[in-house]
């Protein structure tokens, strides 16, 4: 079937994504992206067959994000592939199924994230699926995290006095975009910690949430909220994440290329309202100690996109860093159990502490500009994908991570005084 046909006759196209009507050889199916996160372009129907490519909006790069919302009016099993992307990771897409209402999740609306398995995967570039008649799934290359999974959060503590959920400041989108403290407001010292300065970088969020849950359920980690004000920025990009945009290497420069301030030559200001509040907010937090930026790197494989690392020339390493690093990989190493999937640290150089090509101290990003305020470490955390068939990412596995994280940051900062 000629997919510009269906498009021009079925397709709804808005703002928030596309609603595309296909007929494949069995029956009916309708493909969205109009949920919160949705990225996707239907480009071919052929069979059982409906191809697909990720949208790069305004990434001055191809970039592999995508999360689509396929239901289908018939009994049938459809390949879904992206013939110009390698976009099904070794464990297939990530999965989440519609519930019926008064189901055991809170909405009735869907279950929780999951692999499909590696034996849905046809390749690289493809999977299938079974579907029944009328079932809707949700598929994506990792695992999302939305402004509703961090509001979900937020509800959770919102008893705790030791946690605040303020607006830091309005998007160009109109969305509010929170910003969360932790710890007394008179604290001594500050310690700064973000995500999603890319938008599709999702899985890095799991891991914010979970340090941030260690914080306050753990009384050893917790310590460290009677000496440090904790801020945490989720969503450097809240309309990309909400959108479902790529949100790297975006035009002119993404969010994470925007911590510009005025110099000698000339005044320069952030395009954008986040990343302006962020750096505002920042210069008021003095002494800062501690900063930490969560992201993702590459989708997989290579010499170091399938563990955690920090960004860093392994042999321009600052103390504190090697430190923090040695700490993480103890605590992992000793809270991990044979019996259950886990994401532990090696903190070696070249696995743990690791750079890669592109990586520049000159650029404006949330590390560079926190270090100029005095925070030791500065530095940016990558939580791959995926991960590796013995440290496999899941959003149980990455909130432990982030567990892991927090009771490391505790011990450092006691044991070194910061």
């Amino acid at each position: 079937m000629d997919v510009e046909g269906t498009i021009r006759d079925g397709a709804a196209t808005t703002d928030a994504g596309a609603v595309d009507e296909l007929e494949t050889s069995a029956g009916r199916v309708t493909l969205r992206t109009t949920h919160p996160g949705g990225n996707g372009r239907v480009v071919g129907v052929d069979g059982d067959t409906i191809r697909l490519e990720s949208e790069p909006r305004d990434s001055s790069r191809r970039w592999f994000y995508w999360n689509v919302d396929v239901e289908s009016d018939v009994t049938q099993t459809l390949r879904l592939e992206f013939p110009n992307d390698e976009a099904v990771g070794p464990r297939g897409p990530a999965v989440r199924m519609a519930m019926p209402c008064g189901g055991p999740i809170g909405n009735g609306a869907w279950d929780e994230w999951r692999w499909l398995g590696a034996d849905h995967r046809i390749d690289a570039t493809g999977f299938r699926y079974a579907f029944d008649a009328g079932e809707g799934a949700q598929f994506a290359l990792s695992f999302p995290y939305q402004r509703a999974d961090f509001d979900a959060f937020a509800f959770e503590f919102e008893s705790d006095p030791r946690l605040t959920v303020e607006t830091l400041t309005t998007t160009a989108g109109g969305r509010t975009v929170p910003v969360v403290r932790l710890g007394p407001s008179d604290a001594d010292c500050h310690i700064a910690l973000a995500a999603r300065h890319h938008a599709c970088e999702s899985t890095a969020s799991y891991v914010l949430e979970g340090t941030l849950r260690e914080l306050l359920e753990s009384e050893d980690a917790g310590a460290l909220l009677e000496t440090h004000r904790v801020h945490a920025y989720p969503f450097g990009d809240l309309d990309g994440v909400e959108r479902g945009d790529q949100g790297k290497h975006r035009s002119p420069h993404d969010h994470n290329r925007d911590y510009v301030d005025g110099n000698a030559i000339t005044d320069l200001s952030p395009l954008y309202p986040t990343t302006a509040a962020i750096a505002a907010d920042l210069r008021s937090r003095d002494p800062l100690a501690v900063a930490l930026d969560f992201h993702c790197p590459y989708k997989w494989g290579g010499d170091i996109n399938d563990r955690p690392f920090f960004v860093t020339d392994p042999s321009a390493a600052s103390a504190e860093l090697r430190g923090l690093a040695t700490r993480l990989e103890d605590v992992t190493q000793t809270r991990s159990r044979a019996d259950e999937p886990t994401l532990t640290f090696d903190s070696s150089p070249g696995i743990g502490l690791a750079s890669f090509d592109g990586q520049s101290g000159l650029l404006y990003t949330f590390e560079r500009y926190c270090s100029q305020l005095g925070a030791e470490p500065a530095a940016s955390l990558e939580v791959p994908y995926v991960g590796t068939a013995t440290d496999p990412v899941t959003p149980t596995t990455a909130r432990q991570f982030g567990r892991d994280l927090a009771v490391a940051l505790a011990d450092w900062t006691t044991v070194n005084g910061r």
